[in-house]
């Protein structure tokens, strides 16, 4: 007896369902479509396996920036710039095993003499959501009062410290991809007791607010539904500060938002925070 095989890939790939191995699985119905959705949460390196050649789309948002402490006299620290996003819909994607790499937390410095650090890269298949940057200080290093760059930039410091920019790829030139960042908002001048103020880091959804001697916001972050179907915001920058404000100090993980800056009227004030890590998420039509 002769056993018939089959030739034809197109054909064999069309018979199998897509599907992935990879992550945490969930599934949720939405506009009459059923999804599965493949997200990675832990900061470090995981992968992901297709079964065969479909269509998907992202989400990859890198880890947000922390914020300085107050040094040891008055003054503000600039917000913590978000991370970068990074939205991909309708892409095709080959059989195989990818690697993703989730960012981490950019961390808050922990004594006024130590500066803030810059949340960690988050990719996929060749795409980057860069860390937002490390809010910037008032004292030290030109490196450590101007504000960083970063997938979204830092906001300035006092004394008239300028933002950071976002160095965040924009993907312009690949058909459905796109990616977001923004600028920090500058500081103002040193007034003392931190009256001046400092600058908003920068979020994905708009540039961070310069210093007003009041609450400076940070850019305001992107809504993205493709992990629920509902939308949920990520990547909002951290607040500048004037007058001896400070605020939590931790962003909910997996947020990719910016850390709120510190404003002391004494000095000494290490209320500064850690941003928000980053995530991945993957999602098709099943």
């Amino acid at each position: 007896m002769t056993r018939s095989r089959l030739t034809n890939p197109s054909f064999h790939d069309s018979a199998i369902a897509f599907s992935a191995v990879g992550g945490i699985v969930t599934e949720y119905i939405s506009g009459g479509a059923h999804y599965r959705v493949h997200s990675f949460t832990l900061a470090g390196t995981h992968k992901i396996r297709f079964n065969h050649r479909g269509t998907i789309d992202f989400l990859i948002v890198g880890g947000g920036g922390g914020s300085a402490a107050a040094e040891g006299y008055t003054g503000s620290t600039g917000g913590g710039g978000a991370g970068g996003m990074v939205e991909g819909t309708s892409q095709s994607i080959n059989s195989g095993s990818y690697t993703i790499v989730v960012g981490g937390a950019g961390g808050r410095s922990t004594s006024i003499s130590t500066p803030a650090s810059a949340g960690g890269d988050s990719s996929f298949n060749g795409y980057t959501a860069k860390g937002g940057a490390g809010g910037s200080d008032y004292v030290g290093s030109d490196a450590e009062r101007v504000g960083a760059a970063g997938g979204c930039g830092a906001g300035g410091s006092e004394n008239n410290q300028t933002a950071g920019a976002s160095n965040q790829d924009t993907y312009s030139s690949v058909t459905g991809v796109t990616g977001f960042g923004n600028a920090g908002g500058n500081g103002a001048a040193y007034a003392g007791g931190g009256a001046g103020g400092s600058g908003g880091g920068g979020g994905a959804g708009g540039a961070g607010t310069a210093a007003n001697a009041a609450t400076a916001n940070g850019g305001v972050g992107r809504a993205n539904n493709i992990r629920t179907g509902a939308n949920h915001t990520y990547c909002r920058g951290g607040n500048g500060y004037a007058n001896n404000e400070s605020a939590p100090l931790f962003e909910i993980p997996n947020s990719g938002n910016g850390a709120h800056g510190v404003s002391s009227t004494a000095g000494n004030n290490t209320n500064s925070g850690d941003g928000g890590s980053g995530i991945v998420v993957i999602r098709y039509a099943i």
